[in-house]
């Protein structure tokens, strides 16, 4: 096999994070899937990279949320592939959470009880805030020690890069939501130290920030209910007829394919580092969570305008 390099994806058994890895696979990049509880979908990602782009793969379990977790994947992949040219962090939670009854818990921000802002805090930060940050600090080291060995050999130090997948939460609130989009607004912070440490060995980190893309992650229950049938919609649903109702200038939501074509092409530019990009359909320009329901009702009145 010919590689043109190693890229490491975290949380990429399924959605954003599988068709990741599928697409540096594509280009010919021996790739990292890494999954926490998902082992038969990374084993299935890992083997149709093989079967259709004849590159190596590693499988490797691990939870960022543990602290020893990320040094450990990292270190793995390199010692696995002697060598580590790109990092997409992608694992992520976000803060909804069932009752006992299996409903979803959602508290709008003066509402929220100490305990469940506390809990949830805890759950979510500990995976996309700290171990995003985790995760990056030992992808930079790895990258860095190949930086100077090159060096030493009179060598030309290659471009590397490290890509953080967020999210548009970080400046679009959603009152129910808040622990997720503080996640994200850290990250940015982390993007930014990186990217100032990283520069001088020619490796550059950015994070890309999709808009509301159609994963698993978006087919749950939106709380949003359908006026003439009382169907629940799945968040993709709800945020599609927003969509078409003005929320954004892209009259649809995303896809994971969208997504990762923009993730490879973000660790390919070597004179982009430190930035933040949002790949939304335009809906940041329309403020689209703070005015959901004016979009939900413009696309539900444009849907039954259509069907009639």
């Amino acid at each position: 096999m010919n590689s043109k390099g190693v890229c490491l994806v975290s949380g990429s058994s399924s959605g954003i994070g599988a068709e990741i890895a599928t697409y540096f696979a594509s280009q010919g990049f021996d790739i990292v899937v890494n999954y926490n509880s998902g082992q038969e979908r990374a084993e299935i990602i890992a083997a149709e990279a093989r079967k259709n782009h004849s590159v190596e793969t590693l499988i490797v379990q691990a939870d960022l949320s543990d602290p020893d977790a990320a040094s450990n994947l990292v270190r793995e992949s390199y010692a696995h592939f002697g060598r580590l040219d790109y990092c997409v962090s992608n694992s992520g939670v976000a803060n909804y959470v069932k009752d006992e009854d299996g409903n979803l818990i959602r508290h709008r921000f003066q509402d929220t009880p100490t305990a469940h802002l506390e809990k949830e805090m805890q759950r979510v930060l500990s995976l996309n805030l700290l171990g995003s940050y985790r995760l990056s600090q030992s992808a930079l080291s790895v990258m860095i020690e190949q930086a100077d060995k090159e060096r030493k050999l009179k060598q030309d130090v290659s471009h590397r890069s490290i890509l953080f997948v967020t999210s548009i939460s970080d400046i679009a609130p959603e009152t129910t939501r808040i622990p997720y989009g503080v996640s994200k607004s850290g990250i940015n912070h982390v993007v930014l130290g990186a990217a100032i440490e990283g520069g001088p060995h020619n490796i550059t980190v950015n994070g890309l920030r999709p808009g509301v893309v159609d994963t698993p992650l978006t087919s749950r229950p939106s709380g949003i209910h359908d006026p003439s049938t009382g169907q629940e919609y799945t968040v993709a649903e709800t945020y599609g007829i927003m969509a078409e109702g003005g929320a954004q200038p892209i009259e649809r939501i995303g896809t994971s394919q969208e997504i990762a074509c923009a993730a490879y092409y973000f660790c390919k530019i070597p004179y982009m580092t430190g930035q933040l990009i949002a790949v939304d359909g335009g809906f940041t320009l329309n403020s689209g969570f703070a005015n959901r329901d004016v979009f939900l009702q413009e696309g539900l009145r444009k849907r039954n305008k259509k069907n009639n």
